[in-house]
């Protein structure tokens, strides 16, 4: 469901709170106050524990950041509305005000600010919100894609907001590779952002996704109870796949908070860039950020077998040289995470094994049998009460018959094998959305949509 912003008030407004005195026209008495709750080119908004009635007239006289001196002006009382047992909230139009005052106000509502867009993709429970010149902003909230009530982003409001967050290090990176990876805090209100920067028909553009300020347990995730077995290893690697927007983040961060609680481990994380950011507890967690504390999830690899690390994070293993690393550190007896953008189990193994030359893939079978572990692959869709979204998950336990299965180049027979592993923990994506819809979490059309092998859905 789209939501024009055409279809809120026509004036643009910004949030505010500076205090204000009042007085009523033709009137006598003593100075009231208040506090401007927002304010536009028409008017603005004040909260207030006075009595004030449609159509009354106040002289009022406040300071606002953007002007030199006071602003005095006189105003009408257009609407009410209580708040509390005794506080008002007051639409005031203004009745008197000088031009250059207005104007003023409307280059100031006009202009966007990226902390003020940010938090009103935070209140609105957004998962991201995208910046593209010449569009308002939207928000991705669960599946559906929302208007932020503001302006177009203007080329100069870009350029202005980009420019605000960025070193110059990270303003040459951009410049010189036309896309930047970063991760923004918000200190007012303590949030996390992963930011992409890149260009869209030569103008700046921005997509932020928000992370979640709450690390969630297995349970509260519906994650499989086998990651309680998968976090007491001491050595191995183990893979969360998944499409992009599948939550492959949220479970690695419920993964590693479960260890850092419950082991005492040296924890090495390496992300691009870092999102949810841990208090060491049991364990020490070590968060290195590419780019910032690292030159490449390849470099920080190589050093954590120097380390002394027992879990190793890869945030990604996006390229061969991460992979290889990746697996060599699990080879040297390391517990190792990390993340990768597949649909199923099996694709991740195959992708795994297809990015090396085909004169190599003989002998990374052979490692990839060796140390691979687990496959955890998820999926978000849609609960069927309209409440967001619900993790679908599949389970791949690397047993002695997968391992011979990859080693032998036949990864094409580990569904079989995973179809009929219920005693090993195992079970597929199809399994997962059937036992939803069976709870009635998901809808069948949902689960349908979903299924890889939808004939076992249609008469289900």
């Amino acid at each position: 469901m789209f939501k024009s912003f055409m279809d809120k008030r026509k004036a643009r407004r910004k949030e505010g709170a500076s205090p204000f005195e009042y007085v009523f026209v033709g009137g006598e008495g003593l100075l009231a106050n208040a506090l401007i709750r927002d304010i536009s080119v028409s008017g603005f908004a004040i909260e207030s524990k006075e009595v004030l009635n449609i159509g009354q007239l106040i002289k009022g006289e406040t300071v606002l950041s953007f002007l030199e001196g006071p602003v005095k002006f006189i105003g009408k009382i257009v609407r009410i509305k209580k708040v509390g047992n005794d506080r008002y909230v007051y639409g005031v139009a203004f009745d008197q005000v000088e031009q250059f005052v207005k104007e003023k106000i409307d280059k100031y509502v006009e202009e966007l600010e990226l902390d003020s867009l940010f938090m009103k993709a935070v209140n609105k429970g957004a998962q991201s919100i995208h910046l593209l010149v010449g569009s308002v902003p939207v928000c991705r909230i669960d599946s559906q894609i929302f208007h932020l009530d503001v302006v177009p982003v203007s080329q100069e409001d870009m350029e202005r907001m980009v420019l605000s967050i960025l070193n110059e290090k990270q303003k040459t990176d951009l410049y010189r590779n036309y896309e930047l990876d970063l991760a923004y805090i918000l200190h007012k209100e303590n949030r996390r952002f992963r930011i992409n920067i890149c260009f869209d028909k030569g103008k700046l553009a921005i997509v932020a996704r928000i992370v979640s300020n709450n690390i969630k347990s297995f349970g509260e995730l519906r994650l499989p109870k086998i990651l309680d077995d998968i976090v007491n290893k001491k050595h191995g690697m183990v893979l969360v796949t998944g499409p992009v927007d599948s939550g492959k983040s949220t479970t690695i961060a419920s993964i590693i908070e479960n260890i850092n609680v419950k082991r005492e481990s040296i924890i090495v994380c390496i992300e691009d860039p870092i999102e949810c950011i841990y208090t060491s507890k049991s364990s020490l967690i070590c968060q290195r950020d590419v780019g910032l504390d690292t030159l490449s999830f390849s470099n920080a690899l190589k050093s954590s077998l120097r380390q002394d690390a027992d879990v190793v994070f890869v945030g990604e293993m996006r390229d061969l040289d991460s992979i290889s690393q990746a697996i060599s550190a699990a080879e040297a007896g390391h517990l190792v995470f990390s993340t990768m953008h597949t649909s199923n189990v099996i694709d991740c193994i195959n992708r795994i094994i297809d990015i090396f030359p085909d004169g190599q893939q003989t002998q990374v079978r052979v490692q990839l049998s060796l140390c691979l572990e687990y496959v955890i692959g998820q999926c978000l869709v849609p609960r069927a009460d309209g409440k967001g979204r619900i993790v679908a998950t599949e389970v791949l336990v690397v047993t002695p018959a997968i391992k011979n299965l990859i080693r032998n180049a036949h990864t094409e027979q580990i569904l079989g094998y995973q179809e009929s592993g219920s005693e090993f923990g195992m079970y597929t994506m199809d399994n997962s959305l059937k036992d939803l819809y069976a709870s009635g979490l998901i809808t069948k059309d949902t689960a349908y949509a979903f299924a890889y092998d939808k004939k076992k859905f249609e008469n289900y």
